[in-house]
């Protein structure tokens, strides 16, 4: 529950984990609860999908989701992703793209990523919320569960010492398992759709892998952010294909 606690307050807006202090190895045990604060985050969508739908066309439902959704995760992924996006598409040295990717500033291509995360999302929900609203209980699951398997399955790239790498490289297959165990038990009781979405998560976090490593030679925070926001976009177009 520490643990738990820690990644909630470490990872959203809620005001809860704050003052835990977390040692090197506790930081290793976090990928485990990244579908977890998914889980609450999901929970939180329904009931606004819920509300919102009563009232609201689902392109505006779906705008209102999105915004919640990055709201109550701080930016903390949308800011990973555009790190990432100035940093890999620079055409720059592997030793300048690390640099790029502390560099707090953001450049045209990180802006066009996050304008780009918004607005598919938004149009994909806006289709599959009508047809699968319990989509919205599992879908920030599904995209964490991607950044998990990058975390356990990854080395830390660059040379600085703080949470990202704690997280890295004190992670272990202990810690893919239970994340994994946190996605797949709520979707099975959604039936097929939601666990070929689940398998399909983690297996686009395991292609990610060889792709950051080949670029950065291992990941930084910036990448497993960017690793939950594209495990998200990549889980709604195949629920598309499954659903509509």
């Amino acid at each position: 529950m520490k643990n738990l606690r820690a990644a909630l307050g470490f990872f959203s807006l809620l005001p809860i984990g704050r003052s835990e202090i977390l040692t090197p190895e506790q930081f290793g045990c976090l990928p485990a609860f990244y579908p977890l604060v998914g889980l609450v985050f999901g929970l939180a969508l329904g009931l606004m999908g819920f509300l919102a739908g009563e009232i609201l066309p689902p392109d505006l439902t779906a705008l209102i989701l999105v915004l919640f959704l990055v709201v109550i995760s701080r930016g903390f992924h949308l800011d990973g992703l555009a790190d990432t996006a100035d940093a890999l598409l620079s055409h720059r040295s592997r030793e300048d793209k690390l640099v790029i990717l502390k560099d707090s500033r953001q450049g045209t291509f990180g802006v066009l990523a996050i304008v780009l995360s918004i607005v598919i999302k938004i149009q994909l929900l806006t289709h599959l919320v009508p047809a699968a609203p319990w989509l919205l209980l599992l879908w920030p699951a599904w995209g964490r569960l991607g950044a998990s398997a990058v975390a356990v399955l990854s080395r830390y790239a660059g040379g600085e010492t703080g949470q990202g790498r704690f997280m890295v490289e004190n992670s272990g297959p202990r810690e893919l398992g239970l994340a994994a165990l946190f996605t797949f038990g709520p979707s099975l009781v959604f039936g097929p759709p939601a666990l070929l979405s689940a398998a399909a998560a983690l297996l686009f976090g395991l292609a990610l892998v060889p792709i950051w490593h080949r670029a950065l030679g291992g990941v930084t925070g910036d990448l497993l952010g960017a690793s939950v926001e594209l495990t998200e976009i990549f889980t709604l177009i195949f629920f598309y294909s499954l659903v509509l």
